[in-house]
């Protein structure tokens, strides 16, 4: 899987991504030589998720105020 900048990416696409690294972790599949390169990717793509879902929330939330619901 080739590694896109993370503002290249949708959710979904960072959430397959960190999947299937973490599918590979699972099995063993990750070189100890590759294994860095990996868990760093892994962490990049989790803290973008995360951000995505925290700033979707706060506007989602901002939107609802505003309609007074």
């Amino acid at each position: 899987m080739e590694n896109k900048p993370t503002s290249k990416l949708t959710y979904e696409d960072a959430s397959k991504e960190l999947e299937l690294i973490l599918e590979n972790l699972r099995n063993d599949e990750v070189s100890i030589d590759s294994l860095e390169k990996v868990v760093t990717r892994a962490a990049t793509l989790s803290k973008f998720c995360q951000d995505k879902l925290r700033n979707t929330e706060q506007k989602v939330q901002g939107i609802i105020e505003k309609l007074g619901l």
